[in-house]
């Protein structure tokens, strides 16, 4: 691996150290007060005093340089998931039931790199690198709608970000051009029928029976109502009903997640949805209600704000240790949001190392990442980010790319 250039050493130490204390005393979404205060702490010590609130539990600190120009913004996210930690770290987590199963401590960390490594060398550049340590990426309500709802995009040319990523090696990183990473949105199935006795099921109205013929006929949304060659997810990941094994169930709930990678499959596959729940009850004299709650959007990946990454990657690691990814992911993230606003971009950043073990998934237990790629995502960063004040601001938006259409 070659090591890049761009954040000195002793910045290398205090990323190494921050990741520790976050990953040590993780924080769920919307309650990361601690990790907030420690990111404040660290940013006030450099002399960074351009420092606002975002949300009851986010921070945006902005470094001016030399004389001004062009606003890009680089962010991170900062929660943990509700997981127990089973990976024996010598700084697991001590917050029991909750782990940076995510890599969300890395992103936080990395990013307070290239924001101290910024500060340090704000005479070498013109214009304003806008750091967003952004809260809740996890659950609602996702910090990223803040963000933009609070107008801390205004006047940004672009926004990047990195996610870590244990299907590739450290010292490498891996990127896609358009849409990269599904919609995501959560419904939630109500059926209510009419109580019995099992041994007389005709005199009630089985709303477990109902419910399974709903998720049944779902199952036909993607293999028979889309188009097959648009990736489709219908997932129903939680269902629960009846009180007794001798008694037709007069309730049963189910939830899940509809993930589409473009917006038409999205609609259509909640318009379907709606009209099966609604005729499947009615077909067996029930009531249903289906509630949607409109999630992250498709994640689009600039193609100019990427090839500043893709540039940059290659000038700091090589060509072979830039991957391009020939097809998108079925993971969300709230990122996607401000991609609808202005020209945004989000990499891949490799963590897997198999001689220490850290190979298992992002959001499992055993989750743990090489710390020696956090310098490689800071040195990234930052060269993408000053590559894009120079050159950014002046390619064609998109459609959407208006801040009138604010998630």
């Amino acid at each position: 691996m070659t090591t890049p250039r761009g954040i000195p050493d002793d910045i290398v130490d205090i990323v190494v150290a921050t990741r520790r204390q976050i990953h040590r005393r993780p924080e769920l979404s919307n309650e990361e007060f601690e990790t907030t205060a420690l990111l404040r702490r660290e940013l006030a010590r450099a002399g960074i005093t351009d420092v606002r609130p975002v949300g009851r539990t986010g921070v945006i600190a902005d470094v001016r340089g030399r004389s001004s120009g062009r606003t890009v913004a680089i962010r991170a996210d900062l929660d943990a998931l509700p997981l127990t930690e089973e990976a024996r770290l010598p700084f697991a987590s001590e917050n029991k039931g909750v782990m940076h199963a995510c890599g969300h401590d890395v992103h936080a960390a990395t990013l307070l790199g290239v924001a101290l490594a910024a500060q340090r060398a704000r005479d070498s550049f013109a214009g304003t690198l806008r750091f967003v340590f952004q809260p809740a990426e996890e659950r609602e309500p996702l910090g990223a709608r803040t963000v933009v709802a609070g107008g801390h995009l205004e006047g940004v040319c672009a926004i990047i970000a990195l996610h870590v990523s244990p299907d590739f090696e450290t010292g490498t990183v891996a990127l896609r051009p358009g849409p990269a990473m599904a919609s995501s949105d959560e419904f939630g199935i109500t059926v209510r029928g009419r109580a019995g006795h099992a041994g007389w099921p005709n005199a009630g109205i089985d709303a477990i029976a109902t419910l399974a013929a709903i998720i049944q006929e779902s199952q036909k949304i993607v293999s028979r109502r889309t188009d097959p060659r648009t990736p489709l997810v219908i997932n129903f990941g939680k269902i629960t009903g009846g009180t007794a094994a001798n008694i037709v169930a007069d309730e049963a709930k189910a939830e899940g997640t509809i993930r589409a990678l473009d917006e038409t499959s999205r609609i259509e596959a909640c318009r379907l949805l709606h009209k099966i729940v609604t005729h499947v009850s009615r077909a067996h004299d029930a009531e249903a209600e289906l509630e949607i709650v409109a999630g992250e959007p498709v994640l689009y990946n600039d193609p100019t704000v990427m090839e500043a990454f893709r540039s940059s990657s290659r000038s700091l690691l090589g060509d072979s240790d830039v991957i391009e990814l020939e097809s998108p992911t079925m993971n969300s993230e709230d990122f996607a949001f401000y991609s609808q606003v202005v020209p945004a971009a989000m990499i891949w950043l490799g963590t897997r190392n198999e001689e220490e073990g850290f190979t298992y998934p992002l959001h499992h237990p055993k989750f743990a990442v090489d710390e020696d790629a956090m310098a490689v995502g800071a040195r990234i960063l930052l060269a993408a980010a000053r590559s894009l004040l120079v050159d950014g601001g002046t390619w064609p938006r998109r459609p959407d790319h208006s801040l009138r259409n604010l998630p």
